[in-house]
């Protein structure tokens, strides 16, 4: 049986869904599924290097989906600054790179309080949706 990871996705509405992808060579089907065309994965952390997170997002989202603001300033909370882009589409968060090169599970105190950020921000986007 091969190992799987938890990721969650985040739609444009701000809707979650939990996820259970395969760790290796299936992960970037998996991947091109849940976020709906080619993908391309990004790594941020924080300045001092902690609290790493992996995004998979489509990689022609800009000219075909909506704007996603609830994964867009998720990021820029982690990152501590503000992205010069938006992320487009349904996004798919992991956690970090292992020493063997593979994602992880999304980091348990970022899962745990996912819930509590999208209703916060549900508040905050749903005038302007």
């Amino acid at each position: 049986m091969s190992r799987t990871i938890r990721c969650v996705r985040i739609d444009v509405d701000g809707t979650l869904t939990e996820l259970q992808l395969p760790v290796g060579d299936g992960l970037q089907g998996a991947l091109r599924e849940a976020v709906g065309g080619w993908v391309e994965i990004a790594h941020y952390a924080r300045p001092e290097g902690n609290r790493r997170l992996a995004v998979a997002v489509d990689a022609d989202g800009r000219q075909r989906q909506e704007e996603n603001l609830y994964a867009t300033s998720l990021i820029n909370a982690i990152y501590l600054k503000q992205l010069p882009y938006c992320l487009h589409g349904p996004v798919v968060l992991l956690g970090a790179l292992d020493a063997s090169r593979h994602h992880t599970d999304i980091p348990e105190p970022l899962y745990e309080v996912l819930p509590k950020v999208m209703a916060a921000l549900k508040t905050r986007y749903s005038a302007t949706l």
